[in-house]
């Protein structure tokens, strides 16, 4: 009787493969579409604030008190499946400043909308604010830095600029016309970086022999100086 038990007790420790269940992996935690969205909030925030992405929605938000129990169980079930593409914190405390949804085509469909509707009412009764970025191939700097300080109230700091320190390549943003209204920064966005994943962004060789050709250089510069000629993405 007591080897029985002691053999009973082994096999509920046994490894999951061993009971029969095994798993593969989901592959990368990013879509090429949000791996390349983080590149861009990752450029828009300074230091002051951190990013985190798929975050589910029950580390947001919880059932509020004075529910019902057969309330709260309905409102646990509910967010108990769902998360969010970003989360911006505060650097200091990862206190949550705001909650950020990469909506694509797919956002479009009845059932995705009532999610969205849900989420979206959820996150607001917690007092959380969200905001929706239409997923695209290229972002305007200050239209992304704008939409963040409505939706959040917060200030970003402008990004202080690179200086390159040797040649080649001297590598220089894109010229922008010259013209009476002032010009903002926009981000085409290109394949992602293979040495350290971050999004790629369209520059203009200025000097060498390839001066005045456009490449993809990646955005993480000067950590990683990974650039891919254009024609060579593919």
């Amino acid at each position: 009787m007591i080897v029985l038990c002691v053999l009973a007790a082994l096999k509920s420790k046994l490894p999951a493969k061993a009971a029969g269940l095994s798993f593969d992996s989901m592959g990368p935690l990013f879509t090429p579409a949000e791996r390349s969205f983080l590149g861009v909030l990752e450029q828009v925030l300074d230091n002051r604030y951190r990013v985190f992405g798929k975050v589910r929605l029950g580390d947001l938000v919880k059932p509020a008190k004075g529910l019902s129990k057969s309330q709260s169980t309905t409102a646990s079930n509910k967010i108990r499946q769902k998360h969010v593409d970003f989360v911006i914190c505060s650097a200091t405390d990862l206190a949550v400043i705001g909650a950020v949804e990469l909506d694509d085509q797919s956002h479009g469909r009845e059932d995705r909308s009532a999610r969205d509707a849900f989420v979206d009412q959820a996150l607001a009764t917690a007092k959380i604010p969200i905001a929706h970025f239409s997923a695209k191939n290229g972002y305007a700097i200050q239209d992304v830095r704008t939409m963040l300080y409505s939706a959040f109230k917060i200030s970003v700091l402008p990004a202080t600029p690179i200086t390159l320190k040797e040649e080649p390549p001297a590598v220089q943003p894109i010229p922008e016309t010259k013209t009476n209204q002032p010009q903002e920064t926009y981000i085409e966005i290109g394949p992602v970086c293979s040495k350290c994943t971050s999004a790629m962004v369209k520059r203009q060789a200025k000097t060498g022999p390839n001066a005045g050709e456009f490449f993809w250089a990646c955005s993480g510069y000067p950590k990683c100086r990974q650039v891919i000629a254009i024609g060579q993405t593919n």
